[in-house]
């Protein structure tokens, strides 16, 4: 049975209003199953569940810092010492420059939409 994203979305939403402290993990299974849904299709909505929840946590953990008095800048360099922390020199540098690298790449992208 086929569904558009609206009736899927809707149908998912009555569920949680019907039920709102059940799983929601267990509830887009089911879904998934029911819709046909492939292995591809899940593991990329796996692995976006898990974007999402990490975004979610760190978004906490500033808040967190914020009310603690740090500023984000402080957060984040705390951030980058337990990241780092136990990692020889090469590996850092190399995580050092990915970072850099995609804070050039967020800079160059914004310029670029600005001007179009």
């Amino acid at each position: 049975m086929a569904k558009n994203f609206d009736e899927i979305l809707t149908s998912m939403l009555e569920q949680l209003e019907y039920n709102p402290d059940q799983n929601i993990d267990v509830l887009v299974k089911d879904e998934c199953e029911k819709m046909g849904v492939s292995e591809e299709g899940k593991a990329l909505l796996s692995e976006t569940n898990e974007y999402i929840d990490g975004f979610a946590e760190k978004m906490v953990a500033l808040q967190t810092a914020k009310e603690a008095g740090k500023s984000r800048k402080q957060w984040m360099l705390e951030e980058m010492d337990r990241i780092l922390k136990g990692r020889d020199e090469q590996e850092k540098a190399e995580i050092v420059s990915a970072i850099s690298d995609a804070g050039e790449n967020v800079n160059n992208e914004t310029l670029t939409n600005e001007e179009d």
